[in-house]
């Protein structure tokens, strides 16, 4: 099982590198099949294995001899990661569930972000629906608590960036932060939706650092969904790993 979880871990991870190349440019995630992004030709399915095909192909495309992306590898890699996890750490196939496709979103956002400032919609959507969806079948007792959260928060910040925007009259955070903010405080709940921004914040400001210490820019533009992407997935597996571990004790 453990096998199987880490094949299907890789798979959906190069199905993300798919959703990463393919949402900020507004195209089909379906047609046309995986194509190489420079010279437009198609993959071959056996250069097309998950860390394999990289591996095997020295880290260039067959068709161009271009260099591949490290962040292909890294992606499938992560997502084995993450299924893996899941295995051990999460109880149910619905949680499982759950924590996967939330996480997967979760991992697409950071990279468009990062390197598009772009946080599909879609994909917020899916992260709502599918915490809804467990909440009306496993949780409705608590699902009022999680919808005030979400309203809290997102107003909070909503409120703070008007107000911020309006005074250094330019946008400090976008639409698409704020209802990242408010899915994902849908998802956990309000107390680790400000543990979250907490650690998203501090994230962004040491990313700042770097950034102004390495180029010395005045205008410096940070992917804050990036790092609210990372800090979930974060701390909701810190949590749930610490909560087993703790329990075997």
């Amino acid at each position: 099982m453990l096998i199987l979880f880490t094949l299907l871990g890789l798979i959906f991870g190069s199905f993300i590198n798919v959703l990463i190349h393919r949402l900020p440019l507004n195209q089909s995630i379906v047609f046309p099949s995986s194509y190489c992004p420079y010279c437009q030709k198609n993959i071959n399915w056996s250069h097309n294995i998950p860390i394999v095909s990289f591996l095997f192909l020295k880290g260039k495309s067959s068709c161009c001899n271009k260099k591949i992306s490290i962040r292909y590898p890294i992606v499938e890699l992560i997502s084995s990661m993450l299924w893996v996890w899941s295995y051990y750490y999460l109880n149910s196939v619905i949680d499982q569930a759950i924590f996967l496709i939330i996480g997967s979103c979760l991992l697409t956002i950071f990279f468009t972000d990062c390197n598009h400032f772009i946080i599909p919609f879609e994909l917020n959507l899916i992260i709502f629906i599918s915490s809804l969806s467990y909440f009306l079948t496993n949780d409705l007792g608590n699902i009022k608590y999680h919808f005030f959260s979400m309203f809290l928060l997102s107003f909070y910040f909503l409120i703070l960036m008007l107000l911020s925007s309006y005074l250094l009259k330019k946008d400090t955070m976008g639409y698409g932060d704020i209802i990242l903010i408010a899915v994902v405080t849908f998802w956990l709940g309000l107390i680790d939706g400000l543990l979250i921004v907490f650690f998203a914040s501090l994230l962004s400001i040491t990313h700042w650092l770097i950034l102004k210490i390495s180029s010395n820019k005045k205008d410096i533009i940070l992917p804050f969904g990036s790092t609210i992407s990372l800090a979930t997935i974060l701390i909701f597996v810190l949590k749930h790993t610490l909560e087993i571990e703790t329990n075997l004790f």
